[in-house]
């Protein structure tokens, strides 16, 4: 697992957007962020043919909520063989550690990650200038309403990867 792949792919899809926010990706602190997500297993990804198509990382904040730190897709594997194989990762994570609310910040600017967000069930819960967090509760993981979940899965098209 070579961490500046993860990086590489990171700057593919979310470099544009992260300057025209005006917070540029500091590599050194998100290799960092990268490794700390390694170690306390929190880093979930998806490979083909040894290449990186998709990752997410997580982050515990105690009490049963979870930030999600990087949800990246490769541009060309947005579809729903990957989007399935990440979130499956992701939530059976969730599931085992009890997970109650799911954090998450975007940027404004990141029109795709704002409706991504929405579709999944996602409230807006603060906002600021450069962008919103949104959370989502998971009162119990086992009975979760996946409906919305899979429902934006079925908006990607079945491709091969």
């Amino acid at each position: 697992m070579n961490m500046k792949e993860y990086l590489d792919l990171t700057k593919l899809t979310l470099n544009s957007i992260s300057i025209e926010a005006g917070r540029p990706i500091d590599d050194k602190v998100y290799l960092g962020s990268l490794g700390s997500a390694k170690k306390t297993d929190c880093l979930f990804d998806v490979y083909n043919n040894k290449k990186l198509l998709a990752y997410a990382t997580l982050k515990d904040l105690g009490e049963g909520r979870w930030f999600v730190l990087m949800f990246v897709i490769h541009p060309s594997c947005r579809h729903k063989k990957v989007f399935i194989e990440l979130f499956y990762k992701i939530i059976k994570h969730l599931i085992s550690v009890k997970a109650k609310i799911l954090v998450s910040n975007v940027f404004k600017v990141n029109k795709r990650s704002v409706v991504f967000h929405k579709k999944l069930g996602f409230k807006v819960t603060r906002e600021a200038d450069i962008g919103y967090e949104y959370t989502l509760a998971l009162d119990n993981l086992d009975n979760l309403d996946t409906s919305k979940w899979w429902y934006w899965a079925r908006k990607f098209p079945a491709k091969k990867t």
